[in-house]
């Protein structure tokens, strides 16, 4: 184009009356041509001249077209997206994996507590709710737009059957990322896998898992009288609600808890082979509780079932659940509640039903920061007062869980207490004698016992975290008066859920 113009200029600029008299006029001339302006300030005169206008007058077409092309594909490409999250970049990012039933819920519960930009990089719904920001790119491609990195969360939780894609999904994304432990970033991962090595910064959940978690935050064991529990269905579900019972259910020194397991448990039995050594299995014992597997049927064990002062249905097949709540109800006369696993409330009295959708799929339930803020601050406290501990990044993934499973045991300490809030909790604790305490602090102990043993911890003279052996899997009679204290850390950081 630039040719042409200065042959433009070469041909008018020795024509009589010539208005293109120099190269800026012709330069002028192209320019308000081809934008199809036109101003008619400056024109050729010559045949050769309007030739060269026609040519410019056609060449308008194409670069009109190239630039009406050009805006098209700008704002039907990601491209507007990607400048939108450039523009602000100083905003906390949420980028999920998929836009599904089950992160537009934990979208919307987020949105009611936290700013900040909404991202998902595929959808699976027909719908997509205001401020969710729909975005056909690779987790790589977000990433390097965010400067702050700390500000960025990465939710990993497609909907698909075999959950392990979506921690395979974050190791493909994360990997060139990890800085020795640690992730620059914060990533959430929906599997039921669990790896060797766990990043710092990096959660793992299931909806099983935050099922159990929830069940036993609502329906907890009373704290003045043993419990006779049924637990039909052992399937996901049933398994991790049993784990999760055996291991937070401590509420009462000498309590003796039964609990009646009907379905397969083989596989349970198998994975947690240490059972025997704190519970009594398949035999009642008055001074701990007992955990009975039974072979049978459940609708042959009259008795059980009718005296259990509570049964859960939670077999993963919800259908099955209604079906045995229908058999309960038709030919047993039960005392106790029905707690079932079911996708909707069962309007019925003495029918509780868990395992709700809009109660698992929340930030609290996911992203555990709440509880895992409290589990790093229950550890600083240990830390300062136990030289040598590692610090929270250094911790193996267990030690992680065993912190946390000290964390959300604290609502049973506040019932212990007899408290309605952490002040109260904290003022009573401090008013207590100190054989008071102490009876508390085995209690403690007790928790962190069976937390160990459910994991197939055993006692050792000398400690050895590799073969899962400890020289504290004692009674708390036994321990020396140094370890006893170290059971009051969970009890004193009451104070720190009031700051």
């Amino acid at each position: 184009m630039l040719g042409l113009c200065f042959i433009l200029f070469l041909v008018e600029s020795g024509a009589d009356e010539a208005s293109i008299t120099s190269f800026q006029d012709a330069l002028w001339y192209m320019i308000v041509t081809l934008t199809t302006v036109g101003y008619g300030d400056v024109y050729p005169v010559t045949l050769f001249g309007k030739v060269l206008g026609v040519l410019f007058v056609l060449g308008s077409m194409g670069l009109l077209g190239f630039i009406i092309a050009s805006l098209a594909r700008f704002f039907n490409s990601d491209m507007l997206p990607l400048f939108y999250l450039t523009m602000n970049s100083s905003e906390k990012w949420y980028v999920f994996s998929e836009y599904n039933e089950h992160t537009e819920m934990l979208i919307r519960d987020l949105k009611k507590s936290e700013n900040g930009l909404f991202i998902c990089l595929r959808n699976k719904c027909d719908r997509v709710d205001n401020g969710v920001l729909i975005l056909n790119r690779s987790f790589d491609k977000v990433i390097e737009k965010k400067a702050d990195k700390s500000g960025l969360y990465l939710i990993f939780a497609r909907d698909t059957e075999n959950d392990h894609e979506n921690y395979q999904e974050y190791r493909n994304t994360c990997k060139s990322y990890l800085n020795g432990a640690e992730l620059p970033f914060s990533c959430y991962c929906m599997t039921d896998y669990v790896p060797e090595f766990i990043p710092a910064n990096l959660f793992l959940f299931n909806r099983y898992e935050i099922t159990a978690r929830l069940y036993w935050n609502d329906k907890p064991l009373d704290t003045k009288e043993d419990e006779s529990v049924i637990i039909i269905g052992m399937g996901h579900h049933g398994r991790y609600l049993l784990e999760q019972a055996l291991t937070r259910n401590v509420v009462r020194i000498g309590q003796s808890v039964q609990y009646h397991v009907f379905g397969d448990s083989e596989e349970f039995c198998s994975e947690h082979y240490c059972l025997g050594d704190y519970f009594s299995i398949n035999e009642k014992d008055e001074a701990r509780d007992s955990v009975f597997f039974h072979d049978s049927n459940w609708h042959s064990e009259h008795e059980i079932i009718e005296n259990a002062s509570r049964i859960i249905l939670c077999d993963d097949d919800e259908e099955k659940n209604l079906q045995y709540l229908s058999d309960i109800r038709k030919y047993y006369v039960v005392k106790g509640q029905i707690h079932i696993l079911f996708g909707c409330n069962i309007d019925e009295k003495d029918v509780y039903s868990f395992g709700l959708d809009d109660d698992i799929y929340t930030a609290d339930m996911v992203l555990k920061e709440k509880l895992n803020a409290s589990a790093m601050e229950m550890h600083r406290n240990y830390a300062k007062n136990n030289v040598g501990a590692p610090l929270w990044n250094e911790l193996s993934e267990f030690k992680r869980q065993s912190n946390l499973a000290v964390a959300d045991h604290v609502g049973i300490k506040l019932r212990l207490l007899g408290a309605d809030d952490f002040s109260e909790a904290y003022a009573k604790y401090e008013k207590l004698t100190k054989e008071e305490k102490s009876e508390l602090w085995k209690l403690e102990h007790e928790r962190w016992c069976r937390f160990h043993i459910v994991n197939n911890w055993r006692y050792a003279k000398t400690r050895n975290d590799s073969q899962r052996e400890h020289n504290l899997l004692l009674p708390f009679e036994d321990l020396p008066a140094d370890e006893k204290v170290k059971d009051s850390y969970a009890w004193e950081s009451l104070k720190t859920y009031m700051e």
